[in-house]
């Protein structure tokens, strides 16, 4: 019985040993799978966040590119404008003759009069313009006449003057002078700091020797408030250097405008000025910064050589996943600690998080995407005022000259009363003239006002067919003309069928299904047809093509990624947006037939919601 007692008490001995040892080895493999799932994790969490932050980078390099050519061409729109108003200026045969007569009169009285004649033009230039300091004509023997009730002193040497002497040194007929500060004393009184900007252009005699030179002189502190009020995103400050690599201006340190010495500054500008156009990182005082620029090559074929180029912080575009980053291996410390079913719970809410970063960065991109689009249509819509502007200015001249006659006619008592009413209906025709221009005009202005604003979500306002094709036929004419397109519409609805929805968001997804319909061609031209018909209660919208179609490669990929057939030239975001724009907010479907080689059909189907 005492041996039975005492195997008992062994067996019992050796299970406990055999189940510590059981419990410590599980404890070991919990231990060694947590480790090997601590080290795994921040190891992947490492090379994805990388990853990540590499992306991110990519495509904030992309954007700002896109965003630095948007603004370099606004400001490329202003110094041609600058340039219009000096060559406007030669163009007055009034002042030629004026300036003519200047050089030839030997009486000072009457030369004083003609220079007082030439005053009155150029102070016809500048008297509502905030942005011009003023406006000169230097003449070959040193006269200096200038608009402004400030004149330079007349001790003055104008020849030695620095804008004079650089322009007779490069002997071009025309030259832009990047930021510099003026030594005529009646130029510093209109800027406030004496630096200015200026377009300098020859004055030719009658057998087109030169007489004489025009000087726009542009305040410096216009073009300090135009870069200083553009805010860029991921704190980027935006600069612009001239081709000798003198800031043209520096917002943030304006004692370096004018100053040729980027050797001294920065020698990243040297780097800039090489390459023109583009976008690379830059270590600078020990900190990693994406630089974008492009190059401004001429102003109306005069040489400008301006380049506006970004610096945005590298770790500002990544800040955001860089902190999560040290969240997600605190979280996964935790995790490792208190148990796998916790681990789930917390990467179910970090991919919420994500999700959250990705939709902020995803509208981010979108309202790039339309501003980039709406900066392209700007051009041909500015073109294509030209007209309207011109005739209604002449319908405008001619309506104050048949004042004028009505006015004699009203005095002259020998005038008969018929005469008077031929002069009255006259002025009325030219009123009833002047209407659809600017009809035209406002038109003009209330679709590019339309793109002007953010993307509204709301459903409850209502447009038309004819509303949209309208639009975007404002829009869309310059483009299409340009890259000698024809567009035709096929309207099987009545116009006036009611759409339900914002009227900007769908003319922005035409304008981006067009746009690529004028790119398939490659610049040769081609047809592109607009369809609009009913079925059931849809109304179906088909935009078609004949270009150079999509590659089934990339069809596959339609609508779950962002791509483009266009290269480095695309972003593929247009057809993205299109498609999230008809899902999300027409709540409808839109399709894409294509074939390599005969072209492209786009195909949208809203419903007609009553």
């Amino acid at each position: 019985m005492s041996k039975v007692m005492e195997l008992s008490k062994h067996i019992k001995s050796v299970l406990k040993i055999l189940n510590i040892k059981l419990i410590s080895k599980q404890i070991r493999l919990n231990m060694a799978f947590g480790l090997i799932v601590l080290i795994s994790t921040t190891l992947l969490g490492y090379l994805s966040f990388n990853m990540v932050s590499d992306a991110m980078v990519r495509h904030a390099s992309e954007d700002n590119l896109v965003l630095i050519k948007q603004i370099t061409n606004n400001i490329e729109t202003i110094m041609i404008g600058f340039d219009d108003v000096s060559n406007g200026i030669l163009a007055d045969e009034n002042f030629d003759r004026l300036v003519k007569l200047h050089i030839k009169l030997d009486n000072e009285h009457r030369k004083a009069t003609n220079g007082r004649n030439i005053e009155d033009i150029l102070n016809s230039r500048t008297n509502t313009r905030t942005d011009i300091a003023d406006i000169a004509v230097v003449t070959n023997t040193g006269e200096y006449i200038t608009s402004g009730e400030t004149k330079p002193l007349t001790t003055d040497n104008v020849l030695a003057y620095y804008a004079v002497r650089r322009f007779k040194q490069s002997g071009k007929d025309s030259l832009w002078i990047d930021t510099y500060q003026t030594e005529v004393a009646s130029t510093g009184t209109h800027t406030g700091n004496k630096l200015v900007i200026s377009n300098m252009k020859s004055i030719k005699g009658e057998n087109n020797e030169e007489i004489g030179m025009l000087i726009l002189n542009i305040k410096e502190s216009y073009i300090y408030n135009l870069i200083s009020d553009i805010k860029l995103p991921d704190e980027g400050q935006l600069y612009i250097v001239g081709k000798d690599g003198n800031y043209v201006m520096n917002p943030l340190n304006r004692i370096q405008n004018g100053k040729v010495d980027y050797v001294k500054y920065e020698l990243y500008i040297e780097e800039i000025l090489k390459q023109k156009n583009g976008t690379f990182i830059k270590e600078i005082k020990g900190k990693d910064y994406l630089l974008a620029f492009q190059t401004i090559d001429s102003i109306n074929g005069v040489e400008l050589g301006w380049t506006v180029f970004s610096m945005t912080p590298v770790d500002i575009v990544t800040s955001g996943i860089d902190s999560t980053k040290v969240t997600l291996y605190k979280i996964g410390l935790v995790c490792v600690a208190i148990g796998f079913v916790i681990s789930l719970l917390i990467t179910h809410f970090y991919n919420a998080q994500l999700e959250k970063r990705y939709e902020r960065k995803y509208s981010i991109i979108m309202e790039r995407e339309r501003l980039a689009s709406l900066g392209q249509l700007m051009g041909g819509i500015a073109q294509s005022f030209k007209t309207p502007i011109v005739s209604i200015s002449n319908g405008l001249d001619e309506l104050n000259n048949l004042v004028g006659e009505y006015e004699k006619a009203i005095e002259d008592v020998t005038v008969p009363d018929r005469t008077k009413h031929e002069i009255a209906l006259k002025m009325k025709n030219c009123v009833d003239n002047i209407k659809p221009y600017c009809s035209y005009i406002s038109d003009e202005i209330s679709a590019v006002k339309g793109q002007a604003v953010n993307f509204n979500d709301s459903t409850d306002e209502r447009f038309t067919v004819d509303e949209l094709i309208k639009n975007v036929k404002i829009l869309m004419s310059h483009e299409i003309e340009r890259y000698q397109c024809e567009m035709n519409v096929d309207l099987k609805v009545g116009g006036d069928t009611s759409i339900r929805g914002e009227i900007n968001n769908m003319t922005q997804v035409m304008n981006n299904i067009i746009t690529n319909a004028i790119e398939s061609y490659c610049g040769s031209g081609g047809k592109i047809d607009l369809t609009f018909s009913k079925k059931g209660h849809n109304l179906e919208i088909s935009i078609r093509d004949y270009g150079c179609g999509i590659p089934e490669s990339v069809m596959g990929k339609l609508f779950k990624e962002m791509v483009t057939t266009k290269g480095s030239r695309g972003t593929g975001i247009g057809v993205y947006m299109a498609y999230s724009t008809i899902k999300g907010r027409f709540g409808g479907t839109m399709t894409i037939d294509s074939k390599e080689g005969e072209g492209t059909s786009v195909n949208i189907s809203i419903p007609l919601k009553g």
